[in-house]
């Protein structure tokens, strides 16, 4: 009964010191070697294809959300610029109606004072008037 030695990696018969898998390296056939550098390959390559579409997908998902977080974002800053630019010309249009207002009443003031004016300038003509005719009067009695 004469037992197979099968040399390991080191070129040690088994039994002494081979590991398990120093002794199923020995048995592997090149094509054995291809395949698993083959299979290898396709996984990892098959990782970086299917990364590549998950990158895809999770950038295309990324955009979507930071389009709409920038709607979002852009409509609340432009309804608070919108507020804001409201309040300004609410704040305008009351200090343009006070004047208004105000300019309304000084010359509703200032029409009275002139029509008051013209009363008295009208007043004034009729008594110069009347003393023109009073001093006619007294000159014409006097060279008469």
């Amino acid at each position: 009964m004469s037992r197979h030695i099968i040399p390991n990696a080191a070129g040690l018969p088994e039994g002494r010191g081979a590991s398990t898998f120093d002794q199923l390296a020995a048995k592997v056939e090149p094509y054995q070697k291809g395949l698993a550098v083959g299979a290898g390959v396709a996984f990892f390559g098959g990782l970086v294809i299917v990364g590549g579409v998950w990158a895809l997908v999770i950038a295309a998902v990324c955009i979507a959300i930071g389009i709409m977080l920038g709607l979002v974002v852009g409509i609340e800053v432009m309804r608070r610029d919108t507020a804001d630019e409201m309040a300004a010309l609410r704040a305008r249009y009351e200090a343009a109606s006070e004047l208004a207002y105000k300019l309304n009443e000084e010359r509703a003031i200032e029409a009275e004072r002139a029509e008051s004016a013209e009363r008295d300038l009208m007043t004034t003509v009729t008594e110069k008037t009347s003393l023109r005719a009073q001093l006619d009067a007294i000159h014409a009695d006097g060279t008469a």
